[in-house]
């Protein structure tokens, strides 16, 4: 009889910053699903949702996506005479749109007369409804 030893450590990621942003601009994208940018990256999808609700608060060190900025430091001259530069003006980049959340489409549920629930989305096809209620319906008689 032979026995097997699997050893398998797995320790947990460190996530830079960039690759959180990058994560978190993928799951932002209009029509996105957490749970295909989940997979694609290897990430927990509760991380993902934690990542998110932190950089929304503003809590998560060095990236904040609910478009106020971050207070920070500005370099300052101190000079006796005053120092004529030209005036160099770099256009601000638009803030990034958040996609609304998604609105959930609505489910109709059906008793039929033996007992039956059908439960179908609110774009369903009404004939399809029909011969779908008709075939259920009609199989306890």
């Amino acid at each position: 009889m032979g026995a097997e030893v699997i050893e398998v450590v797995e320790r947990r990621r460190r996530w830079s910053t960039e690759d959180k942003l990058r994560v978190l601009l993928d799951a932002l994208e209009p029509g996105a699903s957490i749970a295909s940018v989940a997979d694609r990256y290897g990430v927990s999808r509760n991380l993902l949702y934690t990542w998110l609700r932190l950089s929304r608060e503003g809590r998560m060190p060095g990236l904040s996506i609910s478009g106020e900025a971050a207070p920070a430091f500005v370099p300052v001259q101190v000079a006796s005479e005053p120092v004529v530069r030209p005036a160099v003006v770099t256009p601000e980049p638009p803030p990034r749109q958040i996609a609304p959340p998604r609105r959930r489409t609505s489910a109709i549920e059906i008793t039929l007369s033996n007992g039956r629930i059908v439960k179908v989305d609110e774009s369903i096809d009404v004939e399809a409804l029909a011969r779908i209620v008709t075939a259920l319906d009609g199989e306890s008689r």
